[in-house]
């Protein structure tokens, strides 16, 4: 498994009133302030690196240790934090417990409980995704990528590393608290980006793109980042996505290739995209950089813990502009097949941008529309083949951003019929409707 996180889970009701707050007030780009960054000292690219680096971090270490990953599951890192445990080093580490954790991690969770590892099960009821290891309290190392062995040939990921005091400390602090079983945000400097809360920080560094954006990313089901990509490719940026293919973001990613996306997928003999990456405005000679841990998810952002970081550090911006160029050259382009449907549907002021014309049961639908009221609240219903109306997740009431844009994501039930459904856009006075086939 390569850490592939569930779409839901049980999350609490004050979680999902915040994600629903955090889709409703993205900012706009005009009002997007300066990005804020870290210095980073070193960059690793797998699988061409390897993790033979991390085992040269935890060798050097001379007081103290700190782990907290999601899937530990490589006997030479385990065997690295025992060798120094028991050389007197205060080895720490958080294994996740939640979703598969339990599972996944109880072997090594066993094994460096018998090496004199201070090992723990991080807290229930949050899925602990983030992958980094602090040497000394003087460097974190802030990755994309699990301690699996048999995904080390053939998925791509990236290591940053970052030795600025402040960064350090609070990565420090935020460990020290997890560690306890404590349940607060983590602590904030320069340029980590901590989850839960981490979409409009993203949404941000996208909305900050003047001309090209570089994506990579496990997963796409997050409303907000997919508007954010969506709003740059309209003002001209070039905005490119690669991903590996899974039918699970097939209607996201038509979504996004037919509203000026460049979307590639890599099939399964290809390298798996496990990478968690935004690239903007980068060049041989600048960009700003985000790595993480962070997948395109409403539980990723919004409930988990994560951890990433964003830079300008030149080094780690060329290493993941060539390794994403690679990617999306080697990529099949997505086209969004709109042949059957005038790609827009008018009123007065309103107007529907874009709708998949056909999906099968248990996909996902899409629809995009466009008012002249910016931050008008707007409604979608569904009228299903059936006569009944939908009441799907996604459906209802929206907010116009300060383009007018609005954006509405729901899954047809698997034991929908099929035949021609309606979907209906109501701003205020004025309403439009466009049919879809469901198949």
């Amino acid at each position: 498994m390569r850490g592939k996180l569930p779409r839901g889970g049980a999350l609490a009701f004050v979680a999902l009133l915040l994600a629903l707050l955090t889709s409703l007030v993205l900012v706009p780009t005009s009002a997007v302030a300066a990005t804020t960054t870290s210095p980073v000292i070193g960059v690793w690219t797998e699988p061409a690196s390897s993790y033979g680096f991390i085992i040269a971090a935890i060798e050097k270490a001379r007081k103290s240790i700190d782990l907290s990953m999601y899937e530990l599951k490589d006997p030479t890192i385990e065997q690295a934090l025992i060798n120094r445990a028991k050389s007197g080093v205060d080895v720490r580490v958080i294994l996740n417990a939640d979703y598969e954790g339990v599972a996944e991690n109880s072997a090594a969770m066993t094994v460096l409980k018998a090496g004199s590892v201070q090992a723990v099960w991080a807290r229930s009821g949050q899925i602990f995704h983030a992958k980094y290891l602090v040497v000394d309290d003087v460097v974190v190392y802030i990755g994309t990528g699990n301690f699996v062995p048999s995904d080390y040939s053939s998925t791509r990921d990236f290591w940053v590393s970052d030795a600025q005091r402040s960064d350090v400390s609070a990565v420090v602090a935020t460990f020290n608290q997890d560690f306890d079983g404590g349940g607060a945000s983590g602590s904030p400097s320069g340029g980590l980006v901590w989850s839960p809360g981490s979409t409009q920080r993203l949404v941000n560094l996208i909305s900050s793109a003047h001309r090209s954006l570089l994506v990579e990313n496990e997963e796409m089901d997050s409303s907000p980042i997919e508007q954010a990509l969506i709003a740059a490719a309209r003002r001209g940026v070039d905005v490119e996505l690669v991903m590996t293919q899974d039918l699970e973001w097939t209607s996201a990613l038509d979504h996004l290739a037919s509203s000026g996306v460049h979307v590639r997928l890599l099939d399964g003999a290809q390298i798996y995209v496990h990478a968690k990456v935004l690239c903007v405005d980068c060049s041989p000679e600048s960009g700003t950089l985000f790595i993480g841990s962070e997948n395109f998810s409403t539980s990723s952002l919004v409930y988990n813990r994560e951890l990433g970081v964003v830079t300008s550090t030149l080094a780690a911006v060329r290493a993941v502009r060539n390794a994403v160029d690679d990617d999306f050259a080697n990529g099949t382009p997505v086209v969004a097949d709109r042949t059957t449907t005038p790609s827009v549907y008018e009123g007065t002021g309103l107007s529907i941008t874009s709708v998949l014309a056909s999906i099968a049961p248990g996909g996902y639908e899409s629809l995009t529309a466009h008012t002249s009221g910016a931050g008008q609240s707007c409604a979608l219903s569904v009228v299903l083949p059936s006569g009944y109306e939908s009441e799907s997740s996604g459906l209802g009431t929206t907010m116009a951003n300060a383009s007018g844009d609005l954006s509405w994501r729901w899954r047809i039930g698997t034991s929908t019929d099929p035949g021609t459904a309606t979907a209906t856009v109501i701003c205020g006075a004025t309403k439009v409707s466009r049919s879809f086939t469901i198949t």
